[in-house]
């Protein structure tokens, strides 16, 4: 097989035997480059990284960084592919939505890793079998509404109709009919397996932690993040 030039990947990801053999599998390819991070930052003399093979949470702090993005479509070259087991319909679009060019779940065939290195590349979507599933999926259920998603959080922590009206300052019959159309739409025959439904498809959050309670990322994986792109150092120290 042919192959016109090389491909520079950078891999960033939490997993330290996933890491290992991502980087002993592509170094493999007679077309890929595998340098780490630091090898790839613009501006060091070193090579611009053309794709980076990340988790899914290193995927989204990188793209979080209004520079990466920035950089990106400016030398329309540094390309992000995740390879994660997270594979929520709503985690999955979030992702794509953010500027992730492809998406893969643990599982996978090292083939299809390999091929979707070369397809991301090549300014491709590549996307593994239940990822493009699970988006085909989402695509044909009809959405919930904001104020449906409002009651639905509020179902999640055991609200009962009374206490969800109060909170969202609407009447208990408004709350009926939300809840109504909410299991309708998720296709459950109770308020706990609406919940389970919207929880396994990731359309809602649990709501979020004040910072000083958030998990941290561990100290190496921001390090590596924050190496790949001058810009990235916005990216937290603690």
């Amino acid at each position: 097989m042919q192959y016109v030039g090389t491909i520079t990947i950078s891999i960033v990801h939490k997993d330290p035997l996933v890491q290992a053999g991502l980087a002993s599998t592509l170094a493999a390819q007679p077309d890929f480059i595998v340098e780490d991070a630091a090898a790839c930052t613009p501006g060091t003399g070193g090579r611009r990284c053309d794709v980076v093979v990340a988790d899914y949470d290193a995927a989204i702090e990188l793209l979080s960084a209004g520079a990466w993005q920035g950089a990106c479509a400016r030398t329309g070259r540094t390309r992000i592919l995740v390879l994660t087991q997270v594979g929520r319909e709503a985690d999955i679009r979030h992702a794509l939505e953010c500027g992730v060019q492809g998406y893969l779940l643990l599982g996978c065939s090292l083939d299809e890793v390999v091929s979707a290195v070369r397809s991301v590349h090549r300014g491709m979507l590549p996307l593994c079998a239940l990822a493009a599933k699970r988006l085909a999926d989402s695509m044909i259920r009809e959405p919930l509404t904001l104020r449906e998603k409002d009651v639905l959080g509020l179902m999640m922590t055991g609200q009962c109709n009374k206490t969800i009206a109060g909170h969202l300052n609407i009447a208990v019959g408004t709350v009926k009919s939300h809840v109504k159309a909410i299991l309708d739409k998720l296709e459950a025959t109770s308020r706990t397996e609406a919940v389970a439904v919207a929880e396994s498809r990731g359309l809602i959050r649990r709501s979020a932690q004040p910072a000083a309670l958030q998990p941290q990322a561990p100290a190496w994986r921001l390090a590596s993040l924050r190496a790949m792109h001058p810009h990235a150092a916005a990216l937290p120290t603690h």
